[in-house]
């Protein structure tokens, strides 16, 4: 008997990591929150519209979301994490076009920032999977003062419109 050369294992491996890695990223995750009120009941960062463009490889997608802050003082996104993909990374646009990584995003106070196509996005790299219409992404967005926010984000054909963003109640 011939054992299997350990190139053919660690790419089996590999293979049953990225697949529990998009499973986990297409199924509604439970996360507690550490977010902190500034008012009873109300969440300090609210996310609305968020989506996953379909994309047209099997390598990137972008996320759109659009974040309210409904404190009075500005907090900042730092990161954001996935289960869709290795990586994921804020991006933004240049006055001359071209996309940049960003190290963090700044709410304002009782305001919002729309990250939308051409004008802000989360990068997700290296997909473990396809990514198709009907699926879900969830992505953890950690806050320096709000905590972690999960947002859980469908993908959408790349011809659908895009959602509409709903703000704070």
């Amino acid at each position: 008997m011939t054992r299997p050369p350990l190139t053919f294992f660690l790419a089996a491996v590999a293979i049953l990591v990225g697949m529990a890695g998009l499973v986990r990223g297409s199924l509604p995750q439970s996360v507690p929150s550490t977010a902190s009120s500034s008012t009873a009941g109300a969440d300090p960062i609210v996310v609305g519209g968020a989506y996953v463009r379909e994309p047209a490889n099997d390598v990137n997608a972008a996320a759109y979301f659009t974040v309210y802050n409904t404190t009075g003082t500005p907090d900042e996104l730092v990161s954001v994490s996935t289960g869709a993909g290795a990586e994921a990374s804020l991006h933004s646009y240049t006055s001359d076009g071209a996309m940049t990584a960003m190290s963090g995003l700044t709410i304002p106070a009782n305001g919002s920032v729309a990250l939308s196509p051409g004008k802000g996005h989360v990068m997700i790299e290296k997909l473990y999977g396809p990514l198709k219409p009907g699926q879900t992404v969830n992505l953890q967005l950690s806050f320096a003062k709000a905590g972690e926010v999960l947002v859980t984000a469908p993908v959408i054909a790349i011809a659908a419109p895009a959602p509409t963003a709903e703000g704070p109640k």
